[in-house]
């Protein structure tokens, strides 16, 4: 397969997939409302915890949304569950980019956080693709898919017409697509390793997979510890963890 042909395909399967993921499900939508409803009649922290597990059914299902996440990390954040308020906010972002609440409530977060570390670096194509900042993730497979499709017709028309213009103009909105497309590539291949993790649990890091290993820092890591993740046993998770250095953590300590 050439790679004009592999960026083809990626670019489609990232759109299949958005598409997918943001179809209307009558179950879903339903199940939000009662989590709406049922946020702004707790007042305990199991009460919002039970919250928190209806909006995760609806992850689990395969519908997701920033409205999802964003709510998620709202009733987690009300439950005391600073990790996974974290986790779910930034998984939000790529949907809601410039929701100046979003933002207010992951500092809210971050700092309320007993476990906080130095933040994690951004991804090494961030400058790249800044745009990324701008539009969401579903609007910026939109736009490509347009830009996918206007290509071969303006240069279909370049050539029926003998018009230059058209066919300097599709090269251009087809290098542009192919731009857009590498971005979501990359985005959906982020994604789908899910290498930033947090700490939802006071827990003691180790230098190996097992609990008779020497501890990997002075200080036991605490809800809130964001970290990069490298690699993962059926029980154990090894972590990068920013400003502190390398250990391993027991899954059952971590969100993804």
């Amino acid at each position: 397969m050439t790679v004009g042909a592999q960026l083809i395909s990626l670019v489609m399967m990232a759109c299949l997939g958005t598409i997918a993921l943001g179809s209307d499900s009558g179950e879903a939508k339903r199940t939000f409302v009662r989590a709406l409803e049922q946020f702004d009649a707790a007042k305990e922290p199991s009460d919002f915890l039970g919250v928190a597990q209806e909006l995760e059914s609806i992850v689990e299902s395969g519908f997701q949304s920033g409205a999802v996440y964003y709510n998620l990390g709202n009733a987690y954040f009300r439950a005391g569950e600073y990790g996974r308020a974290i986790l779910n906010y930034r998984k939000a972002k790529p949907y809601l980019p410039r929701d100046p609440y979003l933002k207010a409530n992951l500092q809210q977060a971050i700092a309320a956080a007993p476990g906080r570390l130095k933040a994690i670096d951004p991804p090494w194509w961030s400058p790249f693709f800044f745009w990324s900042n701008w539009f969401s993730y579903p609007s910026r497979v939109t736009v490509c898919f347009v830009l996918f499709c206007l290509t071969p017709f303006l240069l279909l028309l370049a050539f029926l017409l003998g018009k230059s213009s058209l066919r300097w103009g599709g090269i251009a909105i087809g290098l542009l697509s192919i731009v857009f497309g590498v971005e979501i590539g990359v985005h959906y291949a982020e994604e789908m390793r899910k290498d930033q993790a947090v700490i939802t649990a006071e827990t003691t890091a180790r230098k190996g997979t097992g609990e008779n290993y020497e501890a990997a820092f002075d200080q036991p890591l605490r809800d809130g510890a964001e970290f990069r993740v490298l690699d993962q046993t059926q029980h154990w998770t090894l972590g990068h963890f920013e400003g502190v250095g390398d250990g391993w953590v027991r899954n059952e300590f971590i969100a993804r």
